[in-house]
C-alpha cells in the first residue's frame, strides 16, 4: 500500500524562522515529506499555481503583502481546502481575532514550543497509520477526557493537574458550578471553578467559532447558550471527581458566572480539603483553568 507524501509550505521573511519550522516538521517523521519555501506572500502565492499544500504555516509581517492578507486570499481562493495556520509576533487580541475570521485555523506566538507546532501540524496533517493515543487516564478523569476529546473536536490538547491556583490566577469573571446528591441542594457537597479561558475554547471550538473566543475571555462574560458546553463539561467533570461518594457520583445542581472576588468562593478556595486544580491546554488556541472542591 503506497504512503502519500506530506506537503508543507512555510512562508517567512526569515530564513531562520524557515529553518526551525522545517526541522519541527521533519521531527514529525512522515514516511514522506515535502516541503516548500517563501520569503514573502507574493513568491507563495506563486508557488500555489503548482504545489498544493496539505497546510501553510505563514508569518504575519511581511513586506508587500501581509501575512493576514494571503490567509485571506488563501481562504478565498482554495475555499478552505488548505488549512493555513500563523506563527507570528503578532499578539493583539483584536488582529489574532480577525485571523480567524479570515479563516486562520490557528495562531502560535514566536518564541514557541516545539510542542505547539507538532501538535498542530499532526492534527492537519496526520501521520500514515497514526492514532490517537490515550495515555493511562485515571477512572474518575475518564468522562471527562472523553467529553473534552468530543468537544474540541480532534482539537490536541492536554488536561493535566498543576499546582494550587491563588484567587488571582483566575479571571475577573469565572463559571461557578454546584454539586449535590441527585443534582439537589442544599446542601452544596463540592463545586467547581471554570475560568472564562476554559469556558471559551469549549464553546468556541465545539461551535465553530474559534474567532470569538477571545471576545468572551476579553469580555468576561458569556450568553447562557455559551455556556451550554460549560454545563455539560462540568456535570461529566463533577460526576468523575466524586467517583466513590457514599451516595453515587453528585450531579451538577446549579451554575452561574460570579466575580472572583465572591466570598463565599473566596472562603472555599482557602478552607477546604479534597481540591484539585487542572489545567486545560489547546495548543495555538489557549489556556484555561479548572478547580475541583470537595466540601467538608
Amino acid at each position: 500500500m503506497s504512503t502519500s507524501t506530506a506537503k508543507f509550505l512555510i512562508v517567512d521573511d526569515s530564513r531562520a524562522i524557515q529553518s526551525i519550522i522545517k526541522r519541527v516538521i521533519e521531527s514529525c517523521n512522515y514516511p514522506k515529506l515535502e516541503i516548500q519555501s517563501a520569503s514573502d506572500a507574493e513568491a507563495a502565492m506563486d508557488i500555489l499555481d503548482k504545489f498544493k499544500p496539505d497546510l501553510i504555516i505563514t508569518d504575519w509581517h511581511m513586506h508587500k503583502i501581509s501575512g493576514l492578507e494571503f490567509c485571506q486570499h488563501v481562504s478565498q481562493t482554495y475555499g478552505g481546502r488548505i488549512p493555513i495556520g500563523f506563527v507570528t509576533t503578532e499578539s493583539s487580541l483584536e488582529k489574532i481575532e480577525l485571523a480567524y475570521q479570515s479563516g486562520a485555523k490557528f495562531v502560535i506566538n514566536k518564541p514557541f514550543q516545539d510542542v505547539d507546532l507538532r501538535a498542530q501540524l499532526t492534527r492537519f496533517v496526520p501521520l500514515n497509520g497514526s492514532a490517537n493515543a490515550v495515555d493511562s487516564v485515571p477512572d474518575e478523569l475518564r468522562g471527562t477526557m472523553t467529553t473534552l476529546e468530543t468537544m474540541l473536536k480532534g482539537q490536541p490538547f492536554n488536561f493535566e493537574p498543576c499546582p494550587p491556583l491563588a484567587l488571582s490566577d483566575f479571571s475577573e469573571n469565572n463559571f461557578i458550578g454546584l454539586f449535590g446528591e441527585n443534582g439537589k441542594t442544599p446542601p452544596v457537597n463540592a463545586l467547581a471553578i471554570m475560568d472564562m479561558g476554559a469556558v471559551g475554547m469549549l464553546w468556541g471550538i465545539n461551535n465553530d467559532q474559534q474567532s470569538m473566543i477571545l471576545s468572551v475571555v476579553k469580555n468576561g462574560t458569556a450568553t447562557n447558550d455559551q455556556l451550554n458546553e460549560a454545563r455539560k463539561f462540568m456535570d461529566d467533570f463533577g460526576a468523575g471527581m466524586s467517583i466513590g461518594y457514599k451516595n453515587g457520583p453528585l450531579k451538577l445542581a446549579r451554575s452561574s458566572i460570579v466575580n472572583r472576588q465572591f466570598p463565599r468562593l473566596e472562603m472555599s478556595l482557602t478552607s477546604n480539603e479534597g481540591r484539585t486544580d487542572y489545567k486545560l491546554t489547546v495548543p495555538g488556541i489557549g489556556v484555561g483553568y479548572v478547580t475541583y472542591i470537595k466540601l467538608i
